[in-house]
C-alpha cells in the first residue's frame, strides 16, 4: 500500500483521523480540502466523548427520533464509539509527541440535573437500565453532593446521575492528527475537487477547479454534509439530512468546576481545560434544505444563554467570546442516525466515511482506524470487525 496513491477529500476530524491511522501503519496518503484543516464543523463542536453506553437510551427511539437508529445497528455503533473512547488518553499524548499539539484532553463527569421528582423518577429509571445491562460507572448524587460541586446552581436542583465524559480542543484535536499524520507521511494540500477520473469501475483520479488532474489507486471521501454532492459525481447520490448545530464560547468571571451539567431540557453547560466554557443543546435540530445559510442566529444564541442561567445563574455574568455555528450530515429519516463506513459499492477503489450526525469527533478514531484497516486490505475488513463493518457498510443503504 505504501506505494500506491491514496487521497483522502476533506481534512475534517474523520478525513484527518483517515490520514493519522494510516500513517501509523507506514502508509502515505494525500488530503485534499478545499478549506483549511478542522475549518468547519470539525473546529467548532462539543468536542466530548460521551460514556458510550449512554448511547442505548437510542435503542428504543420512535423511527422519526433525532437519535433512533435500524434496528441490529446499535452494538456496531457502541463498537465504533469504544475503538476511540479507550484509546483517546494515549493518542492525545502520541498528538502531542508526533504533532507537537496539546489537545487540551480531560475528563469531564456530566451531571443530568434533575429539577422535579418527576426529572429525578425518569434519570433514576435511565440510570438503572444502564447498570442492568452491565455498565456501573454511571452514579447518583443527592442534592447534598450535588450542590458541594456547584454551590452556585440553580436551588431547585435535587440531585441528578453522573457518567464518565472526556473532552478536547476541536479544532487543536484535528490539527494534531493533521500534523501527527504529515510527520509520518502524509501530505496535505488546498484544492477543491470538482470531478473524478474514472475506467470501468475503478477511479484513476481527481480534477481540481484549477483544472488539475491528480491521479489516484484509492479516493476516499470524509466530505460530511457534501457527501451527497460529491457522491451525485459518482453517479449515485448518498442520500443526507443537513443539520445546523450552533454553540456559544464564553468567558466566565470565575472558573467552574470540571462537571459538565445537562437540564431535562438538554441544555448543557460544558467547562473547557482552559477555563472557557461552551453552551449548547443536546438533541436538538435545525434540519436544512440548502448549504447556503447563516451559520448562526439570534434566536439559538438567546435560547442556549437563558437556557444555561436557568442551570446556573451566574452565567449572566459571563461574556460571549465566539457565536458558532456549522452543518452537521445526518442520515435521513425514518433513520436519523446511521454512519456510512465503508467501500462504495459501485466502485472498486473508493471508501466513504459519513453521516455521523453530532457524534463525528466521538467516532473520529472508530472510524479512522476502521477505515485505514479496511484501505490497507483492499476493502476486507478484519474478521474482529467484520459484523460491524457490514451493517455500517454503503452496501446496506437504498440509494
Amino acid at each position: 500500500m505504501s506505494n500506491k496513491e491514496i487521497l483522502i477529500i476533506g481534512a475534517g476530524v474523520i478525513g484527518c483521523s483517515i490520514a493519522y491511522h494510516l500513517a501509523k501503519r507506514g502508509v502515505p496518503s494525500q488530503v485534499i480540502e478545499r478549506d483549511s484543516i478542522g475549518a468547519r464543523a470539525s473546529g467548532k463542536s462539543w468536542a466530548v466523548w460521551t460514556y458510550p453506553p449512554h448511547s442505548l437510551r437510542m435503542e428504543g427511539q420512535p423511527p422519526d427520533d433525532l437519535f433512533s437508529m435500524p434496528v441490529g445497528s446499535v452494538a456496531p455503533f457502541l463498537q465504533i464509539f469504544w475503538l476511540g473512547y479507550n484509546r483517546l488518553p494515549d493518542v492525545a499524548l502520541d498528538l502531542k509527541e508526533k504533532g507537537g499539539i496539546d489537545i487540551e484532553y480531560g475528563e469531564l463527569p456530566r451531571i443530568d440535573v434533575a429539577f422535579s421528582e418527576n426529572d429525578e423518577k425518569t434519570l433514576k429509571e435511565v440510570l438503572s437500565i444502564m447498570n442492568n445491562q452491565g455498565y456501573h460507572e454511571a452514579y447518583w448524587i443527592d442534592e447534598k453532593e450535588l450542590k458541594a460541586i456547584y454551590p452556585d446552581i440553580n436551588p431547585l436542583a435535587r440531585g441528578g446521575f453522573v457518567e464518565p465524559w472526556q473532552q478536547v480542543e476541536p479544532y487543536r484535536y484535528t490539527l494534531g492528527l493533521a500534523q501527527a499524520a504529515e510527520k509520518m507521511g502524509a501530505n496535505f494540500r488546498q484544492g477543491e475537487v470538482v470531478g473524478f477520473c474514472h475506467k470501468d469501475s475503478k477511479i484513476t483520479g481527481v480534477v481540481l477547479a484549477t483544472g488539475t488532474e491528480i491521479q489516484a489507486d484509492v479516493v476516499v471521501l470524509s466530505t460530511g454534509p457534501w457527501s451527497g454532492q460529491v457522491t451525485s459525481k459518482l453517479g449515485k447520490e448518498l442520500p443526507v439530512l443537513i443539520n445546523l448545530e450552533q454553540c456559544l464560547r464564553m468567558q466566565v468571571p470565575k472558573r467552574l468546576p470540571p462537571y459538565a451539567l445537562c437540564s431535562p431540557k438538554l441544555a448543557t453547560i460544558i467547562p473547557k481545560v482552559n477555563g472557557e466554557v461552551i453552551l449548547g443543546h443536546a438533541g436538538s435540530a435545525d434540519m436544512q434544505t440548502s448549504l447556503d445559510v447563516s451559520l448562526t442566529t439570534d434566536e439559538a444564541k438567546m435560547m442556549l444563554i437563558n437556557d444555561a442561567i436557568d442551570i446556573l445563574p451566574n452565567l449572566s455574568e459571563a461574556k460571549l467570546i465566539e457565536h458558532r455555528g456549522d452543518f452537521e450530515c445526518w442520515s435521513p429519516p425514518p433513520r436519523r442516525s446511521q454512519p456510512v463506513v465503508g467501500r462504495l459499492p459501485q466502485w472498486d477503489n473508493a471508501y466513504i466515511a459519513t453521516r455521523f450526525g453530532t457524534m463525528g469527533m466521538m467516532m473520529s478514531l472508530g472510524a479512522g482506524l476502521m477505515m485505514a484497516e479496511l484501505i490497507i486490505a483492499g476493502g476486507r475488513a478484519p474478521e474482529r470487525a467484520r459484523n460491524m463493518m457490514e451493517v455500517l457498510s454503503p452496501a446496506k443503504l437504498e440509494w
